[in-house]
């Protein structure tokens, strides 16, 4: 069936042509990411003299309801593809950092106030930068059914152990002991989860980490969840800097059949593994993610943090 739309002020018939392919690496960490769609273009009609260009007439609709329910589709498409810009690049910033552990910090109080929230995490991130020079998280607020915030970070990998001026401590009690200093000694406590495994219930047995790319789709999913319903005008999350994350690169490939386009555009380097791989309805999407084939620690001694 043709379908018609107007596109830029003038009536069009939408068609697709070719493919879009859109390829993401990312050289710190080595993970890729490939994307292709089919390629919608836009042909404007021609009117009775054989020009192009048959101008849609504008009528202003916005006191009616129909006006109305457009507005507030409009409204939602819009909010819908902030989300996913802000899931995409959440992704990225973890897969690019590396990050393998998630930081949870909570306030024993119910705490309803989002400012005093960023106020305290922005405290909080002072001081462990200070402590930890080049410690790097991305991070979001989240608000409990109760009402009450908490910040979840996903976070490098910390030692097991940390030299402070107070002597040799375990890096977890190292940071709940800097949220104290924030929040109070009485009023919150923090989480820190490598997302690692026990071998058979033996303690300091540990299977090889979770993969990078699994890891970075869980929590940038989580993150960013609350997205479309956040507080209007506030960012509800973030990261530290020193994070350098690479552009993606778009490419625009003829009209051919998907197999034969992932047998012409993706390839699944050497030593990589498949993360993720799906094929969207009637073939008009295909996506692919790839990571470096070894896990990041393996062995039966206990990793660090």
């Amino acid at each position: 069936m043709d379908q018609y739309v107007v596109y830029r002020g003038v009536y069009c018939q939408v068609y697709e042509h070719g493919w879009r392919v859109k390829e993401w690496r990312s050289p710190q960490t080595g993970q890729l990411e490939l994307m292709a769609w089919k390629k919608r273009c836009y042909e404007p009609l021609l009117d009775s003299d054989g020009f192009e260009g048959v101008a849609a007439p504008q009528v202003d609709q916005s006191d009616t309801l129909l006006g109305q329910q457009r507005e507030a589709e409009r409204k939602k498409r819009a909010a819908e593809k902030s989300a996913a810009r802000a899931k995409r690049t959440c992704r990225h910033r973890i897969k690019s950092a590396g990050a393998s552990s998630l930081l949870t910090c909570t306030y024993r109080e119910n705490m309803t106030d989002f400012d005093r929230a960023r106020r305290d995490w922005a405290a909080y991130l002072r001081k462990l930068r200070r402590a930890i020079p080049g410690f790097r998280a991305v991070y979001a607020f989240e608000q409990q059914d109760r009402g009450a915030w908490h910040v979840h970070a996903a976070i490098d990998k910390l030692p097991k152990h940390l030299d402070t001026v107070h002597g040799r401590v375990r890096s977890w009690d190292f940071l709940r002991r800097l949220w104290h200093s924030v929040v109070g000694a009485d009023n919150g406590n923090i989480d820190v989860d490598g997302h690692l495994k026990t071998r058979h219930g033996m303690p300091g047995k540990f299977r090889a980490a979770e993969s990078l790319a699994k890891l970075a789709g869980y929590v940038s999913k989580y993150l960013t969840k609350d997205h479309e319903s956040g507080i209007p005008g506030r960012n509800r999350w973030g990261s530290t800097q020193g994070i350098e994350v690479s552009k993606p690169v778009v490419i625009d490939l003829p009209e051919m059949p998907l197999a034969e386009l992932v047998g012409v555009a993706f390839e699944v380097p050497d030593g990589h593994r498949i993360v993720r791989h799906s094929v969207g309805k009637f073939g008009k999407f295909w996506m692919l993610y790839t990571e470096p084939g070894e896990a990041p620690f393996s062995g039966h001694e206990a990793p660090e943090i």
